[in-house]
């Protein structure tokens, strides 16, 4: 997957606090930015040529072709963080590959997997009898494609999966087809999976797995690991089936510092790669303490609210590449509140974004207007951006004197939000994450030589980028 290929809908990034689908108040104890950075996982996605960005299930993945005209600007680096979530979504224009591959440049710059030993290989086999795939399928009229690939496993006898949220997004996912899930067990049982709940700040789902009787769960750890800790995590990247990369663990509470990643995760060592998002990472008793979330080729960047000196611990922080996970534990007030159906859904404007095209006069080849912004790409039927008039990318045709016809690019630039410049779409994405779902914000919006104020009123996720059944 290439980004130039890609298209990400606002809404599918995760990060700040916000609300459930209602609009309501964020639930006491599940504040925090905290998501995913599944496998840029599950879901949609692309990075540049140098592993910067995302990758999967969360955030675009479709190429809608075409681009704004003029020379293309390749991402906005992030000098400091170099981020990738770990679902993967295999999706290109309108091409199925027959299997999901992760990007070459990502996979050529990962460490070598590290197999468990002793204790941690004896807790690997137990978690993965409880592990599944999971897997994104097109409907019959798409030939049944599988799109997407990701991990999860279960928590309980009657079939209840924990995994990632990018891992099971539809929206993130970006995918050009209605999807249903399907889990495949250990012994290559296939289960259809429903939604339960789901936390897209903290990028946890429970999903319900349709079993014919009690199945083998992993319990989870009655308290969280502490550095240095030996970890084993069960995944599906490489294309392989649910097999083993231990680590061990190198910080607590780590916060990423992009809107679209998860804040508080345990950084570890495991060497993980698209298709691993949603994974189990157990300790040497077997025990679940985390879920796979996102992976970084920069985690120096990273800070830690829990941070341990290395030098007390004897633990020596990854320099070039760390793995992510979101901490789990027994009785867990977030896992109760997805087991009891909470689904907590984050704001959008409504429109689609294509990596690479926000706006900067000084820079650009063509002209829409003076000031620097987001390029509306495509606007969503029906959600909030199309009831403010926003407009989307469009190419006209103009006769000049001479007679010559000329292809004229015209997008709405959104230059601001509630006062606040927006000069590129991960500062508007940042923004967007400290509203509520429900609260109207007020956008500057640059359309050629003219600006304006447009209020808007934000739209839940799920609702408004709503995929048919399949």
């Amino acid at each position: 997957m290439q980004d130039d290929d890609c298209v990400q809908r606002e809404g599918a990034a995760r990060g700040q606090p916000g609300a459930g689908e209602d609009g309501a108040a964020p639930a006491p104890g599940q504040d925090g930015r905290a998501s995913a950075g599944a496998e840029p996982g599950a879901g949609g996605g692309g990075a540049d040529e140098n592993g910067n960005g995302w990758l999967g299930s969360g955030d675009g993945g479709v190429s809608w072709g075409g681009g704004p005209g003029g020379r293309r600007r390749g991402t906005r680096p992030f000098t400091l963080l170099l981020v990738v979530l770990l679902a993967l979504v295999a999706v290109v224009g309108s091409g199925f590959p027959r299997r999901a591959q992760p990007p070459r440049h990502v996979a050529e710059n990962l460490p070598p997997v590290v197999q468990p030993t002793g204790a941690l290989d004896a807790a690997f086999k137990s978690a993965r009898q409880a592990s599944v795939r999971i897997e994104g399928r097109c409907g019959p009229r798409y030939g049944n494609q599988t799109i997407g690939i990701g991990t999860g496993f279960f928590i309980r006898a009657d079939g209840l999966v924990l995994t990632a949220y990018h891992v099971v997004d539809p929206v993130g996912q970006g995918a050009p087809c209605p999807l249903r899930y399907v889990a495949t067990s250990s012994r290559r049982a296939e289960y259809p999976l429903s939604l339960v709940g789901f936390d897209a700040y903290h990028d946890l789902a429970v999903m319900k797995a349709r079993v014919p009787g009690p199945v083998t769960f992993v319990k989870l750890a009655p308290r969280l690991p502490t550095p240095g800790t030996k970890v084993v995590a069960v995944g599906d990247s490489r294309d392989q089936f649910l097999q083993a990369r231990a680590g061990e663990v190198t910080r607590l509470g780590v916060r990423a510092g992009r809107p679209d990643f998860a804040d508080n995760t345990i950084e570890m060592t495991n060497s993980l790669a698209p298709g691993d998002s949603g994974g189990p990472v157990v300790n040497a008793a077997g025990e679940a303490v985390g879920v796979v979330s996102y992976i970084s080729f920069d985690p120096t960047a990273m800070t830690s609210s829990h941070f341990v000196p290395p030098f007390l611990r004897g633990v020596k922080l990854p320099s070039r590449y760390a793995s992510y996970a979101v901490p789990v534990t027994a009785g867990s007030t977030l896992v109760e509140a997805l087991v009891a159906g909470e689904r907590r859904d984050v704001p959008v404007l409504g429109f689609a974004w294509r990596p690479g095209y926000d706006y900067d006069p000084g820079s650009s080849d063509v002209y829409l207007g003076p000031r620097a912004g987001v390029i509306v790409w495509q606007v969503q039927p029906g959600g909030p951006a199309a009831a403010a008039g926003l407009r989307g990318y469009a190419v006209r045709s103009e006769v000049t004197a001479g007679g010559a016809v000329v292809r004229v690019p015209q997008a709405d630039v959104i230059t601001a939000l509630d006062g606040t410049p927006t000069p590129t779409f991960y500062d508007l994405l940042a923004l967007v994450r400290e509203k509520r779902i429900g609260q109207t914000v007020t956008l500057s919006v640059q359309r050629g030589n003219a600006t304006f104020r447009v209020p808007l009123r934000l739209g839940a996720e799920r609702s408004v980028f709503a995929q048919p059944s399949p």
